[in-house]
């Protein structure tokens, strides 16, 4: 009789289920049902992993727009006008020059944060707020100011013994730039010459960044000694002066290019190189590179621009006083230098070249005072104005304690060379 087992078996597992719904309970599953394997239960897809977030400093080159950096980069095209939209930042960001440094983060081409040094304590940064929008500041990172006070004796040329010394290249260029008008760094300066300085020296958070203002330097050329001191006057702007109070700007410069060698002096008894006979050389000729900047010796209104005879290129300028300086064979010109041009001193004007009547690079240089030609190494040039008598006080209140110092240092510095002689003697 299986048959109507199997039948009777189906009947109560119908009536019960009858009786769980009439009661409100689930219906069980039929015996077949929860005899039957579990289906395998399917796996949760695998998620792609996030592209991490990108950060990258860019270094500005020539032809660098932000445009190009960005689109270089994988930025969303709409990411620098969301930059820009912030008027003041887009004043601070749309003029970037060669050498400028953009720090980014990125986060999938879109913009999170964006960096640009605009002085070495001042850091603009833009960053992505919740709402979506770029909100900028300007970060102030203080640089923290200290005094060094050192010299050195000249051995070689003078970057030789700053380096010797520990003194940067450019606190260098600004002793020369001192006494520009007073000693030709190429032509004056000897072995045994020395000098004494007083500069600042800058760090930021601890880490030492450059040197600052040269405040006091003295310089003894030849055994004479030259002696400068940084000072501002109110309402005026820093200079250089005397411990008297004279200034040591003076109207003309010594030498029109920096760092370069004399390869013919003024003579009015010399033989010419070329034309292979006596004529007068009523200049100085500078040997340099070709391209070296020429500077106005000093302010005035050029005359001539142009080609004349065996000068080459050449250009004069006529100066306060009866005085006009003259510069020849030159490469070229400076951009937009024309007769009438008004130059103030040091003002680049042109460059060293071998054109008209020139065996070589060189820079002639001439300076004639009422029509005559003078010697410009040897030329006494007129001095500016000194420290007014009303602030000679304040002057020297500020002076003397830098000069002190530099007294100090040179006294320590010449005992020891001084005690090695007398031992040497005896």
């Amino acid at each position: 009789m299986p048959d109507e087992i199997r039948v009777h078996r189906w009947v109560a597992v119908a009536l019960i289920a009858l009786l769980q719904a009439a009661c409100g309970g689930a219906p069980s599953p039929p015996v077949a049902a929860s005899l039957a394997p579990a289906a395998p239960a399917a796996a949760p897809p695998i998620a792609a992993p996030a592209a991490p977030i990108r950060e990258t400093t860019r270094t500005v080159v020539l032809g660098d727009t932000l445009e190009r950096i960005f689109r270089d980069e994988g930025l969303a095209p709409g990411e620098l006008a969301a930059l820009r939209a912030d008027p003041e930042l887009r004043r601070r960001i749309d003029r970037i020059v060669p050498g400028d440094e953009l720090r980014l983060r990125i986060d999938d081409g879109r913009l999170l944060t964006f960096e640009r040094r605009l002085s070495a304590t001042e850091t603009l940064r833009a960053a992505r707020a919740p709402d979506g929008s770029l909100r900028s500041e300007v970060r102030i990172d203080p640089l923290e100011r200290g005094l060094r006070t050192t010299g050195a004796v000249i051995e070689g040329s003078l970057f030789q013994s700053t380096d010797l010394a520990g003194i940067s290249d450019a606190t260098a260029f600004k002793i020369a730039e001192i006494f520009r008008w007073d000693i030709d760094f190429v032509l004056d300066i000897r072995p045994g010459d020395r000098f004494d300085l007083t500069y600042e020296t800058l760090s930021q958070d601890g880490v030492p960044v450059g040197d600052g203002e040269l405040l006091a330097v003295q310089f003894i050329n030849r055994g004479e000694a030259y002696r400068a001191v940084r000072w501002t006057a109110p309402g005026g702007t820093p200079d250089y002066f005397t411990p008297d109070g004279r200034s040591l700007r003076k109207a003309f410069l010594r030498a029109p290019l920096e760092f370069s060698r004399v390869s013919s002096r003024f003579n009015l008894y010399r033989r010419h190189p070329i034309l292979n006979r006596m004529r007068a050389h009523r200049g100085v000729d500078y040997a340099a590179p070709i391209g070296t900047p020429v500077r106005a010796a000093g302010g005035g209104r050029v005359a001539f621009v142009g080609v004349k005879g065996g000068y080459g290129n050449v250009i004069e300028i006529v100066h306060r006083g009866g005085i006009r300086t003259v510069y020849g064979h030159l490469s070229r010109f400076s951009r937009g230098l024309r007769a009438g041009t008004v130059v103030e001193q040091g003002r680049v004007i042109g460059h060293v070249g071998m054109t008209g009547l020139a065996t070589g690079p060189h820079l002639h240089y001439e300076y004639l005072q009422n029509g005559a030609h003078k010697d410009p190494q040897k030329v006494p040039l007129p001095k500016a104005a000194p420290v007014p008598a009303r602030h000679m006080a304040a002057f020297r209140a500020h002076a003397d304690p830098l000069w002190a110092g530099l007294d100090g240092v040179s006294a320590a510095r010449v005992a020891p060379a001084q005690t090695a002689a007398s031992s040497k003697a005896l």
